[in-house]
C-alpha cells in the first residue's frame, strides 16, 4: 500500500485486526487553504481524520419483505424466543452456518445472506475480504414499548441489521455510541466536532447498515402500534 507521510493527502488509517492482518482503508486529507470559506488566516489547514469507526449503509430495494415477514412471523409461532438484549419484544434463536450451533441456517434468511455474501467482498478493506467463515443470523420483532439495550457483540468481526417492516411514526432508531471514552473528557470536541457521544440512523425499510461488532449500540422504544421488524448478523471473515 501506498503509506505516505501523514501531512500528505492520503494516510493509513487502521481499523480492526483479524487473524493478525491490519485491515485498513485510506483517507483523503481535507486541505482547507488560506483565505478560502472558513479559513481566515494565511495558513493552510491539513484536516486529518484519525481513527475512524466504519459504518456501512446498503439500501437493498430486491428483497421481498412481506415473504421474509411472514417467515419470521412463522418463525415466532414456532418459538419462543430468547433474552439478550431485547426489553420486550421477540428475539429469535440465533441460527448459524458453524456445525456446532443448536440452530443451523434455514431457508428463513437466505435471501438476505446471499446479498450479504454479495456485498462484503467489496467492502473497503486492505487486504480486500475474501472469505466468509462465519454467519450467524436472528430475527427481531419489536412491538410497542420494546426496545434494546446498550450492547455489541463480542466474539467476531463484522456486525449488521437490516430493516424488514418499519412502520410510519417513531419506532424505534438504532443509536451508536462513541468507541473512544477518552474524548469525554473534552467537551469542546465531543459537542462542537464530533456532535455528541451518541448517534442515531433512523429505520428505513430495506436499509442494512454493516459495523465493527466492538461498536457499542442501543435500539429505542417503538412507540407505535405495529411492529417493527429487523434481522441481525454476525460475521467472522478474513
Amino acid at each position: 500500500m501506498d503509506q505516505r507521510d501523514p501531512t500528505g493527502s492520503l494516510f493509513f488509517v487502521a481499523i480492526y485486526y483479524s487473524d493478525n492482518n491490519i485491515m485498513a482503508f485510506v483517507l483523503p486529507t481535507h486541505e482547507i487553504h488560506a483565505g478560502s470559506e472558513g479559513n481566515n488566516s494565511k495558513y493552510n489547514i491539513a484536516h486529518q481524520l484519525l481513527f475512524q469507526t466504519p459504518l456501512f449503509e446498503i439500501h437493498i430495494d430486491d428483497i421481498d419483505n412481506r415473504e421474509l415477514e411472514k417467515n419470521i412471523y412463522k418463525l415466532r409461532d414456532k418459538s419462543k424466543g430468547v433474552l439478550l438484549s431485547n426489553r420486550g419484544g421477540w428475539h429469535s434463536d440465533i441460527q448459524s452456518s458453524h456445525p456446532h450451533n443448536e440452530h443451523q441456517l434455514d431457508d428463513t434468511f437466505k435471501p438476505l445472506i446471499d446479498k450479504i455474501i454479495e456485498i462484503i467482498y467489496s467492502l473497503p478493506f486492505e487486504p480486500i475480504l475474501n472469505s466468509l467463515d462465519d454467519i450467524s443470523i436472528w430475527a427481531n420483532i419489536n412491538g410497542k414499548g420494546s426496545y434494546n439495550a446498550t450492547h455489541n457483540h463480542p466474539g467476531c468481526d463484522i456486525s449488521g441489521v437490516y430493516y424488514v417492516k418499519v412502520p410510519e411514526g417513531d419506532c424505534g432508531n438504532i443509536a451508536f455510541h462513541d468507541p473512544r471514552p477518552a474524548l469525554f473528557g473534552n467537551s469542546l470536541i465531543v459537542d462542537r466536532y464530533v456532535g455528541g457521544g451518541v448517534i442515531p440512523r433512523y429505520p428505513i425499510e430495506g436499509n442494512m447498515y454493516l459495523f465493527p461488532s466492538s461498536f457499542s449500540h442501543d435500539v429505542g422504544m417503538n412507540n407505535v402500534d405495529d411492529d417493527r421488524i429487523s434481522i441481525s448478523f454476525n460475521l467472522r471473515v478474513r
